[in-house]
């Protein structure tokens, strides 16, 4: 008797699983998509505040730009 039972309890313990997962992955889609749209719960464009001087305004300065010339393109990592 138990062991018949074993095989529907383990389907339906493994459905609900899946199911919550899914469930869990779906607010990340948002976020997701908010984060793509590069602005801040006001709606303004954010920008780093080390890209800004005294005056708040962005920095005429140079940067510092460090690449890794033994590391591809994104594309190419990726294979």
């Amino acid at each position: 008797m138990a062991g018949s039972l074993f095989p529907l309890v383990y389907a339906a313990c493994l459905l609900f699983l899946l199911l919550q997962a899914f469930k869990m992955m779906r607010p990340g889609k948002a976020v997701m998509a908010r984060a793509m749209q590069r602005s801040d719960r006001t709606g303004l464009v954010t920008t780093h505040p080390e890209l800004l001087n005294e005056q708040g305004e962005l920095t005429k300065d140079d940067l510092l730009v460090v690449r890794f010339p033994d590391q591809g393109s994104l594309e190419s990592s990726t294979n």
